[in-house]
């Protein structure tokens, strides 16, 4: 015969197992229906980025879309970018996790031969004020900017540390050769933010990863109109 200690023990495994078994249902319930709107936000996210950072097309790059691994078996997907049927550019959605509070996810542009032409990051989790100065692109606001409408202008806010990477390549023969960038405090040919230097090679890492890549699957990216 069960005394009382033995059955408010059996009472009370039952009511959390119980109320688990809900918990459980209701968390399963919510991430299948939260998994659509988030893929839908996850796509429009890249295709507004592919605006940004690409010249004018009239194809959907979205639907052209090509994965390959880096040598660490990171998944790089690019996107073919064409006018009137004519290859104008390439852009590649990548990440790194060796930013200083994590991951950082960025979206590299190409030009034709493989030399970057853009480059944002689309998440991070860096210290605003230091990392943030690395990964943000934001609008300069002058004093007399802020007493008059000015004209917006064209292209992407500055960021001397993502803009350094343009017209470099993997494949280009110049200073900064075609072996894994690497920032001027180890030794390299990359700027970095002194305060920010772990988000700066994150960012750096992340610009040469994506370069690598498109060098290493030139021929899958340019096809036939490459010869």
């Amino acid at each position: 015969m069960m005394n009382k200690n033995s059955t408010n023990m059996f009472y009370l495994g039952t009511f959390l197992c119980v109320v688990c078994a809900i918990a459980a249902g209701i968390m399963g319930y919510a991430a299948i229906v939260t998994k659509g709107p988030i893929e839908v936000a996850k796509v429009r996210k890249v295709s507004n980025g592919l605006g940004m950072v690409l010249p004018a097309f009239n194809n959907d790059p979205m639907k052209d879309m090509k994965t390959f691994q880096a040598s660490d078996k990171t998944p790089v997907q690019f996107y073919t970018a064409k006018k009137d049927g004519k290859i104008v550019g390439f852009a590649a959605t990548l990440y790194v996790t060796s930013g200083y509070a994590g991951r950082i996810d960025g979206l590299v542009s190409f030009h034709p031969d493989g030399t970057i032409r853009s480059f944002i990051i689309t998440g991070n989790s860096e210290t605003p004020g230091l990392g943030t100065n690395v990964t943000d692109r934001v609008e300069e606001k002058t004093l007399s900017g802020l007493f008059r409408e000015t004209p917006k202008k064209e292209g992407l806010p500055p960021n001397r540390i993502l803009d350094q990477f343009s017209g470099h390549g993997a494949g280009k023969k110049d200073s900064w050769g075609a072996t894994p960038w690497k920032v001027k405090k180890d030794g390299g040919q990359s700027e970095f933010i002194s305060g920010a230097t772990i988000s700066s090679r994150a960012v750096n890492d992340l610009a040469w990863k994506a370069a690598s890549v498109f060098e290493d699957h030139r021929k899958e990216l340019i096809g036939t109109e490459g010869k």
